[in-house]
């Protein structure tokens, strides 16, 4: 069991870095964009380690003031679930 859930946070954070790494080219030559909402669903079904590694890596989204409270509201929400998580 704990080895799938491995795969699923590998596969996730991956797959999550690679969406904010495309975003952010796609940024940069002026072409159509992913939603915000996409990054942000991506980072909140797991992949929230990709996606931050990638926000500081080519720096994206960081300034953003709308969606960097989202980013933080999903990294508090996942550090309380993990804390009741491991209460138990």
């Amino acid at each position: 069991m704990q080895q799938y859930a491995l795969y699923y946070f590998i596969i996730t954070n991956t797959l999550t870095f690679s969406i904010f790494l495309l975003d952010k080219w796609k940024a940069i030559n002026h072409g159509w964009r992913i939603r915000e909402n996409t990054m942000l669903i991506l980072s909140a079904i797991g992949g929230l380690g990709g996606g931050w590694f990638a926000m500081f890596l080519v720096r994206h989204k960081i300034k953003d003031v709308t969606f960097l409270p989202k980013m933080i509201l999903i990294t508090l929400i996942w550090i309380i679930g993990i804390i009741v998580f491991l209460k138990k």
